[in-house]
């Protein structure tokens, strides 16, 4: 990796780590979900219902972890199970009604504290991290897609190894 890249990916990965502690410390409300219950509406919230295997998976849960989680979660109605359409023996967990609301309402208080913040910041600052922030959406929604397809390729390629595998 050459220099350039190397001093951008630090950059990258310290502007990610802070804005992690930011976010963990002083902008999410952590008195109603746990982390692993506040990352696991966030994932269904964005990528949309998802079987309870795939969700394990992506989480770096069990599959008995996950399931109690989910069990958890779909009691306070902040997830559904749904039949998946198309493959009827197989359920969805997708976001219920209260997790709609509850996304919404955590991402009010989100946008509240940023705005109680943002007086510290002087009005140049300001400006220019709303102008960071508008190019930084759109690179790292770019960089999720492409992390996202790396991983298809991946599971696709164990899937298809663990056919070849089998009598």
């Amino acid at each position: 990796m050459d220099d350039a890249v190397a001093d951008g990916a630090d950059a990258i990965a310290e502007m990610i780590d802070l804005a992690n502690d930011v976010t963990w410390r002083y902008l999410i409300d952590r008195s109603v979900l746990s982390a692993s219950a506040a990352l696991l509406l966030n994932r269904v919230y964005r990528e949309g219902p998802m079987r309870l295997t795939a969700l394990a998976e992506a989480e770096g849960a069990s599959q008995s972890g996950m399931t109690q989680l989910v069990q958890r979660l779909e009691r306070q109605g902040l997830l559904e199970k749904w039949s998946d359409p198309d493959d009827g023996r197989v359920s969805l967990v997708r976001l219920g009604e209260a997790g709609r609301q509850n996304w919404d309402a955590r991402a009010a208080v989100r946008r509240q504290r940023i705005a109680e913040l943002f007086p510290s910041v002087s009005p140049d600052d300001q400006v220019s991290l709303w102008l960071a922030a508008k190019v930084v959406v759109r690179i790292l929604g770019q960089m999720q897609e492409t992390a996202a397809s790396q991983a298809r390729v991946v599971a696709d390629a164990d899937v298809l190894h663990g056919e070849l595998r089998s009598p």
